[in-house]
């Protein structure tokens, strides 16, 4: 489904000359392969609206593509919320782990790997640059039982890593506490049955727009008052 998002910063990054791909909704996923004995850590684009075009099936180099987070994701807290060190009333931005059909709709997968050549794949988060230098990021899931699983979060220095399974993927709340250009160093490693460690490292980028248009917080698993983190 073709999205188009009517937003003026968009706009301006689309007339840009030398403009980074623009991934403004649908279904994505930073994917690991495995080509000539070492990762290859990528944008996968299974649905996704990529500078206005619906894309399935086509990979992009990370570094190319700006996941642009708009005014769909902005969120005011009816209750505090640690993992983002926001208090009632903040005001965040969230991709969530269910689908919008407006927003992105992004993930992490192993697929591309075999479970017969592989065991557990990590992703690890590195250093995460804010638009002003003191925002907070962070990544979590929903449990069975209402309560959230923390996965990765900058104010919580435990929550640093996930794995996956080979042959996996999966979807993951993305949250933000400002406006403007993130960047989220991301390490992937896992071990090959017979090719040994292997890892790499990508620069995921960001772009949370403002708007006017504040939506109330719900159904993104945040009442829960139990943070698990399970790896």
């Amino acid at each position: 489904m073709k999205t188009t998002i009517p937003t003026l910063a968009i706009a301006a990054l689309l007339a840009s000359p030398a403009h980074s791909a623009l991934y403004t909704s649908g279904h994505a996923d930073y994917g690991i392969g495995y080509e000539n004995g070492d990762f290859h850590f990528h944008f996968h684009a299974e649905g996704a609206t990529v500078d206005g075009i619906e894309r399935d099936d086509e990979e992009f180099d990370i570094p190319d593509v700006i996941t642009v987070v708009s005014s769909g994701a902005m969120l005011s807290l009816p209750i505090d919320f640690a993992p983002l060190g926001a208090q009632t009333g903040d005001i965040i931005w969230v991709l969530p782990e269910v689908e919008n059909m407006t927003l992105p709709f992004l993930g992490l997968a192993t697929e591309e790997l075999s479970t017969s050549e592989w065991g557990d794949i990590t992703f690890s988060l590195g250093a995460v640059t804010s638009p002003s230098g003191n925002g907070e990021f962070a990544l979590w899931q929903s449990g069975s039982l209402g309560d959230l699983l923390l996965r990765m979060s900058t104010s919580d220095p435990s929550a640093d890593a996930l794995t996956l399974l080979p042959g996996s993927h999966a979807h993951y709340n993305y949250g933000f506490t400002e406006a403007g250009i993130w960047q989220i160093e991301m390490t992937v490693s896992g071990t090959h049955v017979t090719d040994g460690f292997k890892s790499a490292t990508e620069t995921l980028t960001f772009h949370v727009i403002p708007e006017p248009s504040v939506f109330l917080l719900g159904g993104l698993g945040l009442a829960g008052l139990v943070l698990r983190r399970r790896r």
